[in-house]
């Protein structure tokens, strides 16, 4: 390891020379400086031999206190350090990559940075600094779409210095009241996972070696590799009841799904970790307070493990960014296991549960396909009603990081001695999250929503429901949410062919707290009073509990696990064939399916983005006028246009706006002469560009 300080062209420079060595300790460097200029640049080299060709990515510099590992805290509520990203494109090992200043005007290219935007407002202080660049992947997708992003390969889909990361070493440096360049060097590759497993795939979706109790299965699901154009697995933890016999074919399980995050190698509710594995592993619930023991609920618990390019995982459903991993999960892998193990391969026997991201995904799991599931216990799920997305009013509000009386909307929160102390703000999330990927790239939450939610833009990437930067709300984005709008998709279908009126009647369990860290209790109060609207007085149509003051967080109803699970069992017994209440044939038809990747891709896909796309067009007017559009363009670009006359600029470009029609009056020397209107297009993560209308002749 060497260390070098010098000047260059001016400004003081910190040149840091780094063997590929790890487990070395950080290098103390003094920063020079020649003049007050108090702005920092950051070049970043790439040790030779790192990587072969080029690449696309996100260089990500962590500015730490001196003396903290960089990636000790990355937390929005709690990191203390400075953050800085800037996407790389066509990067080869030669190159050296700038980071410099930094704003919201260009994330596409330039630096974006959290807390502070620019590099300008680091201060002065001593740091412990790393790089880190997460590699890009392009691929062609099946509907057209072509798209970078990072595929991860067994670690959860991390936000930062996941698999195949490169990574510089941590270097201590003084930041003075001075223009300064800081060098660091790229030498390192984050490395997969040492997996014990024989699972096909390699390490996508990890790769675990069996247990007693807990098997891994994995499979390449032919939906997602068709739609991604390369290989790609969906995977499951498969928890087996005491006294499981695989050879005891006549013995069947009902099967509970577990969903939630990415689960590694655990077991449904942190199975063999958590408190009630030992019980779970001997078939018997110790009685309490005198009472007898009892057993324990002969259940297949599964989790899944379906990590994505855009999240640790897809959130289970089809979606025209993520691919089709509802498909995958439940025609491809969920009949495999069906295969595989003692089940009850029927609606009445199958229980989606989970909490946060898994209750969303359990509801909508069972909203979409009650053909295959029989109920969901919900616990404090994502928004299920997008009048109120976390804390946001998506459908009325104007921006989604100030309310109308102007203060802050909030995003994270906790309750001390019962008042009620904001964690985090909407767009101090947004904008981290800014930092460590554009375009919904980030791997974290408001992202995930979007890719999720949201339908293809014209740019490949999630046409985002806001202007990540400044939050303004664009209507008619939010607009395309509605087919994931899980209150409207069932009101829309609750009496026509799909019939959901009649089929979802008492299979819905969802449960929240009113203080609810991420404010999702306004979701769920928001869907109960839209299903209301049409369940009028059936009290008995869902179930929905709202237990005052409690947080996020615990199983349904705050019971106590084998209370919740014993509750699960025993919907399952009574809805059986030969239980007091039977799930109908009439309420798992396959007319009540929906969600379907076809209809998903129709709706916002490749071509209906391209489909919403119009040129600017002119036609005649009254008199010598004539009349023009500025063509249709996604939500949230910004317009400029200017006339044309044979291919020369006529005017000056002056803006316009979405949707506005213009007037021109040609002039008398412009007569058999040829008029375009130029609109050009800018939004933040799309490339600017500039459409022309079709030439119309000026006649006499």
């Amino acid at each position: 390891m060497y260390f070098l300080s010098s000047l260059s062209k001016g400004y003081g420079v910190v040149s840091i020379l780094t063997l590929a060595i790890t487990g070395l300790y950080p290098l103390k460097a003094c920063a020079q400086s020649t003049n007050n200029t108090p702005w920092l640049l950051v070049k970043i080299a790439i040790e030779d031999g790192l990587f072969n060709g080029t690449m696309d990515g996100r260089v990500v510099v962590l500015f730490a206190p001196s003396g903290v590992d960089p990636l000790e805290d990355t937390e929005v509520t709690s990191s203390p350090d400075l953050i800085y990203g800037m996407n790389v494109y066509g990067l080869s090992s030669s190159d050296t990559i700038t980071l410099s200043g930094g704003s919201g005007l260009n994330t596409r290219t330039g630096v974006y940075g959290w807390p502070n935007v620019s590099l300008e407002d680091v201060s002065a202080g001593n740091y412990s600094v790393q790089a880190f660049l997460t590699p890009y992947e392009t691929v062609s997708r099946s509907d057209g779409s072509v798209v970078s992003v990072h595929f991860p390969c067994g670690d959860g889909a991390p936000n930062i210095a996941g698999v195949g990361s490169l990574y510089t070493s941590i270097v201590d440096i003084d930041v003075e009241e001075a223009g300064q360049i800081v060098e660091l060097v790229l030498n390192n590759v984050t490395a997969v996972e040492d997996f014990t497993g024989e699972e096909i795939g390699g390490c996508s979706q990890g790769n675990y070696e069996d247990t007693d109790t807990l098997k891994y299965v994995k499979i390449r699901s032919e939906a997602l590799s068709d739609f991604w154009g390369r290989d790609m697995y969906v995977g499951a933890n498969v928890l087996l009841p005491s006294g499981y016999d695989e050879n005891d074919t006549s013995t069947r399980y009902p099967v509970i799904y577990s969903q939630g995050h990415w689960p590694a190698d655990a077991g449904a509710f942190r199975y063999p970790t958590a408190n009630f594995s030992e019980a779970w592993d001997n078939g018997t619930i110790p009685g309490a307070s005198g009472q007898p023991d009892r057993p324990t609920p002969k259940m297949i618990m599964v989790t899944f493990r379906h990590e994505s390019p855009f999240y640790d995982d897809s959130y289970a459903v089809n979606t025209a960014n993520i691919g089709p991993y509802g498909d995958a999960i439940n025609d491809e892998l969920i009949p495999y296991l069906d295969s595989v193990f003692n089940t009850i391969a029927e609606p009445y026997a199958r229980i989606q549960l989970g909490g946060s991201t898994g209750g969303w995904i359990s509801a909508a799991s069972v909203i979409f396909r009650p053909d295959l599931f029989g109920a969901c216990f919900s616990n404090y799920p994502d928004s299920l009603d997008f009048h109120k997305h976390q804390d946001i009013s998506l459908y009325t509000a104007t921006n989604a990081y100030v309310k109308g009386d102007g203060s802050a909307t909030p995003s994270i929160r906790d309750f001390e001695n019962g008042t009620q102390v904001i964690l985090a703000t909407t767009a101090q999330e947004n904008h981290w999250e800014l930092t460590f990927g554009t375009s919904s790239r980030s791997s974290l939450q408001w992202d995930v929503w979007n890719a999720v939610f949201g339908v293809q833009g014209y740019n490949n990437y999630p046409l985002e429901p806001w202007n990540k930067v400044t939050g303004e709300i664009y209507p008619e984005a939010v607009e395309y949410w509605k087919h994931m709008d899980l209150a409207n998709y069932i009101v829309t279908n609750w009496d026509n062919e799909r019939n959901l009126g009649s089929v979802l009647r008492e299979r819905l369990f969802i449960y929240v707290g009113t203080w609810d860290d991420y404010f999702l209790n306004e979701g769920v109060e928001e869907f109960q009073k839209t299903i209301n609207t049409v369940a009028g007085s059936d009290e008995y149509w869902m179930n929905i509990t709202i237990m005052p003051e409690k947080p996020h967080g615990g199983n349904y109803q705050s019971r106590e696990i084998w209370d919740y699970l014993e509750l699960v069992y025993s919907w399952i017994q009574d809805h059986a064939p030969d239980g007091p209440t039977p799930l109908p044939s009439s309420a798992t038809t396959a007319s009540s399916r929906g969600n379907t990747f076809a209809e998903v891709l129709a709706y916002g896909g490749r071509e209906a983005a391209v489909a919403r796309q119009a040129p600017p067009a002119i036609t005649a007017g009254a008199g010598s006028e004539f009349d023009a559009s500025v063509g249709r363009w996604d939500p949230g670009v910004i317009l400029e246009a200017q006339w044309v006359i044979n291919g020369k600029p006529a005017c000056e470009p002056f803006e316009v706006s979405q949707g506005q029609n213009l007037t021109y009056t040609p002039e008398a020397t412009h007569k058999h002469s040829y008029v375009q209107l130029w609109v050009t297009g800018r939004k933040m993560g799309y490339l600017e560009e500039t459409r022309q209308s079709i030439g119309i002749l000026l006649a006499r």
